[in-house]
């Protein structure tokens, strides 16, 4: 299901908090919502959901319109036929795993075929011998797939989720990024994915909009957000940057120690190395500006160092 944000604004209290914003999110794609606490990203997730109404503008689900400030339509929640996957997981702890899938289904009267649907539900996320379970006897990452087989039981063409692996541990959130992203793909799932982690993003997702202060800073693909970053705040969210002024910059892995033809040479001094295990980091600093860069080999601090980097991979904004 394609997603289209037309003119969406909203405020708070007279502060705008999104400001006037177009948007297409594609069918089957899986967008995250990127950036820091307090930029908005959840308060455009909610006004997709409906759980939030847009002071102006229109958003449309495929054809169908499903808010319009203009034309006085504001369809519920209930209505928009979308799957939620909270940070919290929110499941109901006195009821079973089968229970708590089943819930979207009895609330929308769709009870032919439920145990079907339930089962088949809980073998897409692994948790075929969990049915009888309750939240409590779970693990995190199971909890995670319980809440992941409530939104798909009931069949949405798109499912949102609002921070939902910031509750696990490093490892398990590694794990379940890989699944998530793999079991949306293989349902043809349109997805919209908050999260304030760039790695979370850069990992699963096709699309990212890169938000701050209310505002789209860039939309596109991972692989473009971070090689050609569209402004300055998209060049020092998005991974490491070293600055050679307040305009241009360079990611630390384009830098080289060896002589490149045609590239640009910097006098750089050593402020310090550190091993990581593969090779080290060297810490280095150029007209008061600290940079870092990667290398096989240990510098000693206070020595000079020349760097290279080709001009077109230099950034200039």
């Amino acid at each position: 299901m394609q997603i289209q944000l037309i003119g969406i604004r909203k405020a708070f209290d007279g502060k705008e908090v999104i400001h006037p914003t177009d948007m297409t999110i594609e069918d089957r794609s899986f967008t995250s919502l990127l950036g820091p606490s307090g930029c908005g990203k959840t308060t455009l997730l909610r006004m997709i959901a409906g759980l939030e109404t847009p002071d102006e503008g229109e958003i449309l689900f495929g054809s169908r319109t499903v808010f319009s400030a203009s034309q006085g339509i504001s369809m519920p929640p209930e209505r928009r036929g979308l799957g939620f996957v909270f940070q919290d997981f929110a499941l109901w702890p006195h009821l079973t795993v089968r229970e708590n899938v089943a819930f979207g289904l009895r609330a929308a009267k769709r009870t032919e075929g439920l145990d079907a649907k339930v089962r088949d539900a809980l073998h897409q996320v692994k948790l075929d011998d969990y049915i009888s379970y309750y939240p409590s006897q779970l693990s995190g990452g199971q909890q995670q797939r319980v809440a992941f087989a409530r939104a798909i039981v009931t069949e949405p063409e798109c499912i949102l989720f609002d921070e939902p692996l910031s509750a696990l541990d490093a490892m398990l959130r590694e794990e379940m990024r890989t699944e998530l992203r793999e079991l949306a793909g293989k349902l043809g799932i349109t997805s919209v994915f908050v999260t304030h982690d760039q790695h979370e993003a850069m990992s699963m997702s096709t699309r990212i909009a890169l938000i701050s202060k209310g505002s789209i800073e860039q939309y596109d693909t991972p692989e473009n957000v971070y090689a050609h970053p569209a402004t300055a705040f998209a060049a020092h969210f998005i991974g490491a940057s070293n600055w050679i002024d307040d305009r241009t910059m360079f990611r630390p892995e384009e830098a080289s120690l060896s002589a490149i033809d045609g590239a640009e040479e910097f006098l750089a001094k050593v402020t310090g190395s550190e091993y990581m295990g593969s090779g080290y980091i060297i810490h280095l600093e150029y007209s008061q500006r600290r940079w870092t860069m990667e290398s096989r080999t240990k510098a000693e601090s206070g020595s000079m160092l020349p760097i290279y980097i080709k001009p077109e991979r230099i950034v200039r904004l």
